[in-house]
């Protein structure tokens, strides 16, 4: 059954995706902010559908530390959820994200109008250019840039280094730095087609002073953070019996 669930969900996502990419598409004109509410709404659609079919809901502990000013927010990643829900569970963002995912057919295309900041990771020094370059330009037109810190999908259990160049944007901009932490990969692992029902824990953590000591000093400090987090909220699904 889990499988059958998992197929429905896969068949819902993709003509969501033919559906919806050029319905993104059509609101080329609109301003940046009002583009990505368009786009969002796929999100929250995906993450419903995920729920529908796979039993797969959440639950966000520490939304109340989400400042009301754009801000850094430094993410734990697991899995393709959380990049779908946080599409809704953020105010207007962008991505900082690998390049080649914007020349996907409709999918690329469609997320290309929330205008995230597309990089090359192989160049790194460019990529860096990059994030602190248009970071702070998204920052000062009122949308928050959200950063996977580990550059890719860590499996539950695993910590990946923490590149700095999520501290060094906010530093850079003046603005706070926002931890955020989840167990959505023991759900929807990385490259899995079943996803096992379940409540999917956020946990989002008080907002760090991105200029309250060194680069090297806060990133350490987000990372511990993010990963003790992490740590914890497998812990417990381990104790409850919840991931499968």
């Amino acid at each position: 059954m889990i499988y059958l669930r998992a197929l429905a969900f896969q068949i819902g996502f993709v003509l969501s995706v033919i559906v919806w990419a050029p319905v993104c598409l059509a609101f080329f004109w609109l301003p940046p902010i009002p583009r990505f509410r368009v786009v969002s709404q796929w999100g929250r659609f995906t993450v419903w559908w995920c729920q529908v079919t796979c039993g797969l809901s959440y639950r966000v502990v520490g939304f109340e530390h989400v400042p009301s000013t754009p801000c850094v927010i430094l993410a734990k990643h697991q899995s393709t959820w959380e990049t779908l829900c946080f599409l809704q569970l953020f105010p207007p963002h962008a991505w900082v994200l690998k390049r080649e995912l914007l020349q996907i057919p409709l999918f690329g295309w469609a997320m290309a109008m929330s205008e995230p900041i597309g990089i090359a990771r192989q160049q790194r020094r460019r990529a860096l250019e990059q994030v602190l370059e248009q970071g702070q330009q998204r920052l000062a037109t009122g949308r928050y840039v959200i950063i996977f810190p580990e550059g890719t999908r860590m499996a539950p259990g695993q910590t990946g280094r923490f590149r700095s160049g999520g501290v060094q944007l906010a530093q850079a901009a003046g603005c706070l730095i926002l931890p955020v932490a989840h167990n959505a990969g023991s759900f929807w692992r990385r490259r899995e087609f079943i996803k096992r029902p379940g409540v999917i824990t956020i946990e989002i953590g008080a907002p760090i002073e991105a200029r309250s000591g060194t680069v090297e000093a806060v990133n350490s400090r987000v990372q511990a953070w993010v990963a003790e987090t992490t740590a914890r909220l497998e812990r417990d699904l381990r104790v409850a019996g919840d991931a499968r």
